[in-house]
């Protein structure tokens, strides 16, 4: 199986909700479910059985964590060179047909969010991005759809 990359940033957040949810909140979905077992029949007791079904996503997002941490290369963006664009890097590009800027970093795929404008390293835009230099031209499609940029900036992104 090939690893997914990941930055530092994004696992470090995977092992803290990991840790959180194995730690915190799964004792505490344990301790409601023998408590709400403790009320007599389990057939119709709406506490013992909401408790057993959180506990049974609980148990799936462990897994899925855990997969993510065991399966992951973790890359350090610090350590890696930003003069072109590359893993962590912050890309700033012009749309060459409306005029308009875009920002967007580039991470792995389980770090990906739309909102924080983070896209993925094997997205079709992050595929075509990965490489190139500042004031570098280049067009890409999706679903038929041909856009043509330009790079107007690289540097690495600082996480928060």
């Amino acid at each position: 199986m090939q690893k997914e990359l990941i930055t530092q940033f994004g696992y470090k957040k995977i092992v803290d909700e990991f840790k959180d949810l194995l730690e915190n909140k799964k004792p505490y979905w344990v301790k409601q479910k023998e408590i709400a077992a403790q009320f007599g029949d389990r057939s119709e007791n709406a506490e013992y059985i909401s408790a057993k079904e959180m506990i049974r996503n609980l148990d799936k997002r462990l897994r899925f964590l855990d997969k993510i941490i065991n399966n992951s290369k973790v890359i350090d963006t610090t350590k890696i060179p930003h003069d072109r664009v590359n893993f962590g890097s912050e890309i700033k590009l012009l749309n060459l047909e409306s005029n308009e800027e875009y920002k967007y970093i580039l991470v792995g795929t389980f770090e990906t969010n739309p909102k924080e404008n983070k896209i993925s390293n094997k997205s079709p835009l992050g595929r075509a991005l990965f490489g190139k230099r500042i004031n570098e031209e280049f067009e890409f499609q999706i679903n038929g759809n041909f856009f043509e940029y330009e790079v107007v900036n690289i540097k690495m992104y600082e996480f928060k």
